[in-house]
């Protein structure tokens, strides 16, 4: 196959990312020059939303191209079966040398509870801390669902990190370990330390950071993938801005939490909206509320010291030759609520901030530069988009030599985003659908995004949520029961139907007719 159908392909996700928060987004503090030049490069994709807004799932979408029907991981704690077929899988079958460094999350961080850890299989359980910590894990199988090879972190937060790098921290820099596993402050922090954000300066070099380690790692694989042999796929996977909200230095002085605009919020917009926002926010957001600049401050912070680490990776790429037939992807797997609706997270609520994440796809060589796309796609589109930029299949399993029903929908829900990256009009449904199951609350959330509309229905529940973006862009008034939009709440709960009956698995495939 000629090279040119074989491009390189370097993903780069971050994780709990709020879509607001980049340069090229139009955000008027946070400085992301790297990211902002892959912009300038490619297509930014303005308004791709999350099949899920939990970390596993979304992140099994992404591998798999599957609604959470599809790939069975309804939320955290579920694991992505090993036989499920992924993207990474068919490159690396097709001769791609395939890597990871970063953070996975296809398998549980933790053990199941009741559990004697010595009775834990390693193999069901390679991503655990405790098996991590415990050293009855010190590498990640291979291949794993279709990497090679991996360097494996995982450090949300200091006290537990896990992964290949605090083997690595402890062994190279055994008088400054203790920083990184006892999360020493640089200086007294204040009471945000002790709620969800875990806000506070960290006295960890910022050349000892868990991501600087990742970006060291993704260097040396293009350092050795320079010989060209085989196209690759590096997935350079970051942790942050994830909380807790702790930069080193000279991050953590970045920004001043005094220039920080306020949150989005309306303390009525809870009397029209279903109960579990308001108890969330008296169990949470009111409390975090005083520290919500310190915290923003500190985001934005972690925000630009990933696009310095992420343009040490592209200057690497450039260096070594390879930017030309390198094809760059930048996502995440959810959003972050940062104190708007006087939330904080990734959930149960689908504000547009938790759901929506950036999606960035450049390579000049063949498509076009500098174009933002504003109607709706999907997380479901991007393992499609990248096995038709790599000229393969979508893995289908067993299928039959020739259909037995033409008919059938096609393997997978998404659609190829590269009609658009070529400059041509898009394709697919122009609405995205988002599931979520958090067994804790009793029900299951859906929602349907239009260009216009956001509806959010819960199972069993006479309530929902009705947002629209073109009056209201900041979702403050919920219109589910407002009598002028009646019809339009129907008609959009009838596409939410639509919606998951068109995204429902095809696979696998009728072998015999009947």
């Amino acid at each position: 196959m000629p090279q040119t159908d074989r491009p390189n392909f370097l993903i780069i996700t971050t994780d709990q990312h709020n879509p607001t928060c980049f340069g090229y987004a139009g955000h008027r503090l946070v400085r992301t020059p790297n990211f902002d030049a892959l912009a300038a490069r490619g297509t930014n994709f303005t308004r791709a939303y999350v099949a899920n807004p939990l970390c596993t799932p979304s992140r099994a979408t992404m591998f798999t191209g599957l609604h959470t029907r599809g790939h069975r991981v309804r939320m955290n704690g579920v694991q992505l079966g090993y036989d499920v077929p992924t993207f990474t899988e068919t490159l690396r079958q097709n001769g791609y040398r395939t890597h990871c460094v970063g953070k996975i999350h296809l398998r549980s961080s933790l053990t199941p509870e009741g559990v004697p850890l010595d009775q834990v299989d390693p193999l069901e359980f390679p991503e655990a801390r405790d098996l991590w910590m415990t050293r009855r894990v010190t590498k990640l199988p291979s291949p794993y669902y279709g990497f090679e090879t991996t360097d494996f972190q995982n450090a949300h937060r200091p006290e537990d990190g896990w992964g290949e790098f605090p083997a690595w921290l402890d062994r190279e820099h055994p008088d400054q370990a203790h920083l990184f596993h006892d999360g020493v402050p640089l200086e007294p922090p204040t009471p945000a330390l002790d709620f969800y954000t875990g806000s506070f300066k960290w006295a960890l070099p910022d050349e000892l950071h868990p991501t600087a380690w990742c970006a060291d790692r993704a260097i040396d694989f293009l350092n050795d993938a320079r010989d060209g042999e085989r196209p690759f796929m590096l997935w350079f996977s970051s942790e942050l801005p994830h909380v807790p909200l702790a930069p080193p230095a000279p991050w953590c002085y970045k920004y001043d939490p005094d220039d920080v605009a306020p949150p989005t919020f309306d303390e009525g917009e809870f009397d029209l909206l279903p109960p579990h926002h308001r108890r969330r926010y008296e169990r949470e957001g009111l409390h975090i509320a005083p520290y919500r600049s310190e915290c923003a401050a500190h985001y934005y912070g972690l925000i630009e010291m990933v696009d310095y680490q992420v343009g040490r990776v592209l200057e690497t790429l450039k260096r070594t030759s390879q930017e030309e037939n390198t094809v760059i992807l930048v996502t995440a797997d959810h959003g972050e609520a940062l104190g708007d609706h006087g939330m904080w997270g990734k959930g149960p609520f689908h504000y547009d901030s938790v759901v929506r994440v950036p999606l960035l796809v450049s390579w000049p060589r063949r498509f076009a530069m500098g174009q933002s796309h504003d109607t709706v796609v999907s997380l479901v589109d991007f393992a499609p988009t990248i096995l038709d930029i790599a000229n393969l299949p979508i893995p289908e399993g067993h299928v039959p030599p020739s259909p037995v029903s033409p008919d059938a929908p096609e393997a997978w829900p998404g659609h190829s985003l590269v009609p658009v990256l070529e400059g041509g009009e898009g394709t697919g449904r122009g609405q995205a659908l988002i599931e979520d199951d958090q067994d804790k609350l009793g029900f299951r959330v859906r929602t349907l995004m239009t260009e216009r509309y956001r509806l959010t229905a819960y199972s069993g529940q006479s309530y929902g949520e009705l947002f629209d973006f073109q009056e209201d862009p900041g979702e403050l008034r919920n219109l589910w029961d407002d009598p002028a939009h009646q019809s339009v709440r129907d008609e959009l709960r009838l596409a939410l139907l639509d919606e998951i009956m068109e995204t429902d698995p095809a696979l696998p495939r009728q072998m015999v007719p009947v």
